[in-house]
């Protein structure tokens, strides 16, 4: 099983969710799931929750209880049908109930996507100002997790704040059940920063352009590092994580 997927999985195992969103499988992958008890559920989107447009996107759910995840999802379904703003609104909340989230975090991402608001944007601008960002590079690719950081506990996942007790409550949860989880978290952190040398290298003339501006900047000998590590992200994410993981794990036992 590769390594992305199997932390994954270990959010499941710590009995904080009944499923996982994963995006790749190998028939191997499926074997090894089937083995430890798990259901793979594929699912076409008909409306996308996240771009707000038609789609044929597919996701994959790996899940303990199939028939509680098929449930939602069959909700999801009938909703999708005709995608008003309540609508939509209520397929977000349904698959954040899917996959574990505190409902405060799915609320504020439910009401900022559907009302023209960029949840990304807010989670970024907290990444800079708390200084998150900095601590997580200036220890890459072994930092210590600051406090903030297990807020941020899967990737594509916005919680309401960084500040969200929620959010961190789940994120130091399963680190204690699985220490190695902490990588992942790390993984979900640097994800925010493709789009953080997009916006510097477009250089918009707003207010949340030159906070990106001034914190690239204000990056220095860090900032090759940093520009390495979203370049790579942006070209392939899965081979940036899975290389990362096989690295650090494998650190971790000598």
């Amino acid at each position: 099983m590769n390594p992305s997927l199997m932390l994954d999985v270990v959010r499941i195992k710590s009995g904080l969710t009944n499923c996982v969103h994963v995006v790749y499988l190998t028939r191997s992958d499926l074997i090894s799931l089937k083995g430890l008890g798990f259901s793979v559920l594929t699912y076409v989107w008909v409306f996308d929750p996240v771009t707000l447009s038609p789609t044929k996107r597919l996701s994959f759910y790996v899940c303990k209880d199939k028939e509680k995840a098929l449930k939602l999802l069959r909700r999801i379904e009938f909703l999708e049908r005709n995608p008003t703003k309540k609508n939509v609104k209520r397929i977000i909340k349904i698959e954040g109930k899917l996959l574990g989230y505190p409902k405060c975090c799915v609320d504020r991402f439910s009401n900022l996507k559907v009302e023209g608001g960029s949840p990304e944007k807010e989670i970024i601008r907290e990444c800079v100002e708390s200084g998150l960002f900095l601590e997580i590079l200036k220890g890459y690719p072994n930092p210590e997790l600051p406090e903030e950081a297990y807020s941020i506990f899967t990737t594509n996942f916005y919680p309401c704040g960084i500040d969200c007790g929620r959010a961190r409550k789940i994120g130091k949860s399963i680190v204690e059940y699985d220490e190695r989880y902490g990588y992942k978290i790390v993984l979900s952190v640097l994800n925010l920063l493709p789009p953080v040398f997009e916006i510097y290298r477009l250089k918009p003339k707003t207010e949340f352009g030159r906070l990106i501006h001034d914190f690239v900047e204000s990056l220095k000998d860090l900032k090759p590092k940093a520009y390495q590590i979203a370049k790579k992200m942006a070209e392939n994410p899965l081979k940036f994580e899975v290389d990362y993981l096989n690295k650090v794990l494998s650190d971790m036992h000598r």
